[in-house]
């Protein structure tokens, strides 16, 4: 168990990831169903840390992943450290519109939070931007070019001014 957990956070770790992925990616591909992936990732960490230190940044990343796991309400519904101050969720058999309404969801649970961040550029309070991307898998696709495709889109959402949401 504990090779599959985050030591940190106590979620899924991104070994457990892997598996998860694989398997539903070829779920997906074998009944022509939508597969959704959110890469989401907390607004100037590095900051965070530096202000706060990391024991606090610790307690951060914690409170962080329990609230984000909490958006993921179906069974097969994944979430996981993917590293760092990034984290991911797994929505098996979710088209892209529910997909943002559970990015949307995400983002008003950090809002819950309350997590005070006086080094962040876009607010007074811990932010995450989101990459997001939904997929019906064909023989010719590949995890990990859609995993790609999802992080461009985060990447998209840093540049445009972070606490945003972003598609692939």
């Amino acid at each position: 168990e504990l090779s599959f957990k985050d030591g940190l956070t106590g979620v899924p770790n991104r070994r457990m990831l892997d598996k998860v992925f694989e398997e539903e990616w070829m779920t997906a591909r074998r009944h022509q169903q939508p597969l959704s992936l959110l890469v989401m990732d907390i607004d100037f960490f590095k900051q965070y840390n530096d202000c706060y230190g990391h024991i606090q940044g610790d307690d951060c990343l914690k409170q962080v992943a329990q609230a984000l796991s909490s958006a993921a309400t179906r069974s097969r519904d994944f979430f996981a450290r993917f590293g760092g101050e990034e984290f991911v969720m797994l929505l098996p058999e979710t088209d892209a519109s529910a997909a943002i309404k559970i990015a949307e969801r995400c983002q008003q649970l950090m809002m819950k939070l309350q997590i005070s961040h006086q080094e962040s550029e876009v607010s007074q309070l811990l932010t995450i931007s989101i990459g997001l991307g939904t997929i019906v898998p064909t023989p010719k696709d590949e995890i990990v070019d859609f995993v790609e495709q999802v992080d461009q889109a985060l990447y998209r959402a840093k540049e445009c001014g972070r606490n945003r949401v972003k598609t692939a």
